[in-house]
């Protein structure tokens, strides 16, 4: 069991305003200029011997802001706003099984970051996790410890960050891991190569009429002239065959030659065909795909130094969204994060990042009204934990 609380004091050099969500565009939850607390914590799981299960519990901002993290009809809506997991587990054959089950909502087995800030190699999560990545799937996962360095997963899931699905489609995933340990602890180095493809958008629309004409699901625009009729309507529009699905490529590679040195590189491609219109047949191709390098050094046992560097580029800015109903489109991002961590206790860990976003749309708040190409941060977070 894990019980922890994390919090934080952002200063954004941009001075944006309103404060409470001046970091909002690019950053997953240190969402707010100045004091703030991210979330409260609660794990709890137990083995599967051979049944078992884990439920994990998050209270505070980010854990609104990460169930509202999907397409449409986010679990944030459906009454799991607080519920980071919650599966069951079974395991065939008992504890020493190699195959696993797992059944209902888990984090997501791709990319190197996590939503807890704690359990990463600095404070902040990066463009690359925020943007280009699943957070979570509700469904089917299966783990096969195949030998004793091989591991292999595969998933039948609604999709990207859904507990109640937006369309009839399913997503199907897989994942190989292999490692060569170095010694009980380290590996020297470990790959994981994933995919997940399956329907995102949602597969009907609903049409809303203008005066002096009413619903008509017939018509190219759903709509027709008439006095009678009902002006509003339901029109399928699925995009559940391949037609019409995202495709997400995960490469991560980690590596710890000596004990105090942690390196990561994790690089992401992701490409989606999109209906061209609410109305149309025909789909177009869009594409988003990025990477990021990282690094920690623990210098003594209370003191670690950590950087990270990324590049994230957004053509159609599907993925990057809009900012102040200003659609960011053709968004090339780097980000560069130092962070300075203090352990002074076993349950306390302070962590200081500076950080650097720059793109070359003017996309960050600043002020009350402009955008700039550039967001500078200091973020202090503290965050205390049971373990």
């Amino acid at each position: 069991m894990r019980v922890f609380a994390d919090a934080y004091l952002s200063l954004n050099y941009n001075a944006p305003k309103p404060q409470s969500s001046g970091n909002e565009v690019i950053r997953a939850f240190d969402t707010s200029n100045g004091f703030s607390v991210a979330w409260a914590g609660l794990d709890v799981s137990h083995p599967a011997e051979p049944i078992g299960g884990t439920v994990s519990l998050r209270f505070g901002p980010s854990a609104q802001r990460y169930n509202s993290s999907c397409v449409s009809n986010c679990d944030a809506s459906n009454g799991l706003a607080n519920v980071k997991q919650a599966f069951a587990s079974f395991r065939p054959g008992g504890k020493d099984s190699p195959i696993s089950l797992d059944l209902g909502k888990f984090d997501t087995i791709y990319g190197a970051e996590v939503a807890d800030s704690q359990d990463n190699i600095n404070y902040t999560r990066g463009a690359l996790y925020w943007y280009g990545q699943p957070l979570f799937h509700t469904g089917l996962r299966a783990n096969w410890d195949i030998i004793k360095y091989l591991r292999a997963r595969a998933m039948v899931v609604n999709g990207w960050n859904n507990t109640i699905d937006n369309n009839t489609g399913k997503s199907f995933g897989a994942q190989l891991t292999a490692h060569a340990p170095r010694n009980d602890t380290h590996d020297w180095i470990s790959a994981s190569l994933g995919w997940l493809g399956g329907p995102e958008r949602d597969d009907t629309v609903t049409v809303q009429c203008a005066a002096g004409s009413v619903f008509d699901p017939s018509s190219s625009t759903g709509c027709s002239t008439g006095s009678s009729g009902s002006t509003s309507g339901t029109v399928d529009r699925p995009g559940n065959n391949s037609s019409g699905w995202r495709h997400f490529l995960d490469l991560l590679i980690t590596a710890d030659p000596i004990d105090s040195l942690h390196l990561v590189l994790n690089a992401d491609y992701v490409t989606e065909k999109m209906r061209t219109g609410d109305f149309e047949s025909t789909f177009a191709s869009h594409s988003w795909y990025g990477a990021m390098l990282g690094a920690r050094y623990l210098v003594c046992e209370k003191f670690a130094v950590a950087g990270r560097g990324e590049i994230y580029r957004d053509k159609d800015g599907i993925s990057t969204g809009r900012v102040n109903d200003i659609p960011i489109t053709g968004a090339t991002i780097y980000t560069g994060t130092l962070t300075l961590d203090y352990l002074p206790a076993k349950n306390l860990l302070i962590r200081l990042d500076n950080r650097v976003d720059s793109s070359n749309k003017q996309m960050f708040p600043k002020g009350v009204r402009e955008l700039s190409g550039t967001l500078f941060t200091s973020t202090l977070g503290v965050v205390v934990s049971t373990n």
